[in-house]
């Protein structure tokens, strides 16, 4: 199997970001440097991606500023508002650009929604936060604003990843309410709770903190409850559905790949990233070919579109070999 000659079998991950000293400031970490992008350099790194046959983007904002509420989240020109619309004023349907849908990097506490009470005070006491939870249905009228902007500007999918109960159902009627029946949903519909994200948000949030969502993400411990999340998601009107992270949950993809109809995604999140990563740059593995078999084992448990962040690097080696 050579999931590398069909390039629609990949999604790959984008942070866009709108301020370049923040940017600039990452790119020192040496890591996930693939996939960031300054605004301003969105034509040529979109260009270098379509290069590689990579026409399946899912976009992140980082925002230069930051509040309680993430508002930025659903400005009218925001981050991600500003780069769909430019990708789509030069590559048109030639790109997919699916669009993730939350407030987890731009509020500051860095969860997934807005929490029942006022913590003007303390928004940056994460000890404070972690005590509470969040308000679903009030997190769900944000998420329908940032929803209603993305497709405003152009996307080709919505990604609802907070984990809001019902969120599928309610932004498949935002979308409908404001005829925008063609943008379609990507959900995360079993996104478990995991350590696998701390790279990602060290990267990318305000500030590097223990966040703990055990209370509204899926538990590794029940596969049940993982089925069943995929389940309603589909039967509020998903038309792609999600599982991350990827290694060590290949038994659920196998499980929901017996039943479903709807494509499957998964993605091979960041710290399972960093694990081949950090052990190829220290000689103890060939990273390439651990990376390979990797992607090609969720492949084989029953993936039919796999986000990673390896997919620039690996096809580049490919196209090389060709």
């Amino acid at each position: 199997m050579n999931i590398f000659a069909d390039s629609t079998n990949f999604i790959f991950p984008v942070f866009v970001y709108d301020d370049e000293t923040i940017y600039r400031n990452s790119l020192h970490l040496k890591y996930l440097n693939d996939s960031k992008v300054f605004i301003k350099d969105i034509p040529d790194f979109i260009q270098g991606l379509m290069d590689f046959s990579i026409n399946n983007i899912l976009v992140f904002g980082v925002p230069a500023k930051r509040n309680s509420l993430g508002t930025a989240a659903f400005e009218k020109k925001g981050v991600t508002q500003r780069s769909i619309k430019k990708i789509k004023e030069l590559f048109g349907k030639k790109i997919n650009v699916i669009s993730d849908v939350c407030v987890c990097q731009y509020n500051l506490s860095g969860h997934c929604g807005i929490y029942t009470h006022n913590y003007k005070k303390n928004n940056n006491n994460q000890s404070n936060l972690n005590r509470n939870k969040l308000d679903n249905d009030e997190t769900l009228k944000i998420l329908g604003k940032i929803t209603l902007s993305l497709a405003e500007s152009g996307t080709d999918f919505i990604a609802p990843s907070s984990m809001m109960d019902g969120q599928v159902f309610y932004l498949k009627r935002i979308l409908k309410d404001n005829n925008y029946d063609t943008v379609k949903i990507m959900s995360y519909s079993s996104k478990h709770n995991s350590c696998l994200y701390s790279p990602f948000r060290n990267n990318n949030f305000y500030q590097s903190v223990s966040i703990d969502k055990s209370y509204y993400q899926n538990s590794y411990h029940n596969l049940h409850e993982s089925l069943r999340e995929v389940t309603l998601d589909i039967n509020e009107g998903a038309d792609w559905v999600m599982i991350k992270p990827s290694f060590w949950y290949m038994d659920i993809i196998k499980a929901l790949k017996s039943f479903i109809k709807k494509p499957l995604v998964v993605q091979n999140v960041s710290g399972e990233y960093a694990l081949i990563k950090s052990a190829s740059v220290n000689n103890w593995i060939d990273g390439n070919e651990w990376a390979i078999l990797s992607l090609l084992s969720l492949k084989r448990a029953g993936a039919d579109k796999i986000i990673s962040y390896f997919i620039v690097s690996l096809l580049k080696k490919y196209y090389e070999n060709k």
